[in-house]
């Protein structure tokens, strides 16, 4: 675990309210529609796909703002999704590998330190998926970076 300061970074993305039941609706889907637009766009994809979390506070019910989305590099003029700078990003990063049933185990490490260290988060959120891997689900790595301010 460790804090960590994040560059700027130029990012295609799609935004999206939902719920943590609804989450499943996007898993891989909105990836593959980010990377094959990126293409089209002829955009130099220049990272890992980030799923941003805004105003989730681990309550089933409550409704936030996700935004998923691929940093790239060149001029998009897609229809289909927007394109954004996000700004540095001040955070408290934990690997999590494994399946993804066990993320909230990896939530709840990264949830203690920040309490017992008595850190003041932001609002948001950051899954920095590192490798995805359906088949063999022991070599998922996601970087959970909980925003700090």
């Amino acid at each position: 675990m460790q804090q960590v300061t994040s560059p700027a970074m130029t990012v295609m993305y799609s935004s999206h309210r939902t719920t943590i039941p609804q989450l499943e609706q996007f898993v891989a889907v909105v990836a593959k529609e980010l990377y094959a637009e990126a293409a089209q766009q002829n955009l130099l994809v220049s990272g890992p796909q980030y799923w941003i979390y805004h105003g989730m506070d681990g309550n089933p019910q409550t409704e936030f703002t996700l935004e998923i989305a691929i940093p790239v590099q060149g001029k998009s003029n897609s229809s289909k999704f927007k394109t954004k700078e996000l700004a540095f990003f001040k955070s408290i990063n934990y690997l999590h590998e494994g399946a993804w049933e066990k993320m909230p185990d990896s939530y709840g490490v990264i949830l203690k330190h920040i309490d017992e260290n008595k850190i003041p988060m932001s609002d948001e959120c950051r899954e920095v998926y590192l490798n995805v891997d359906f088949e063999h689900p022991e070599n998922n790595r996601v970087e959970i970076q909980m925003g700090i301010v």
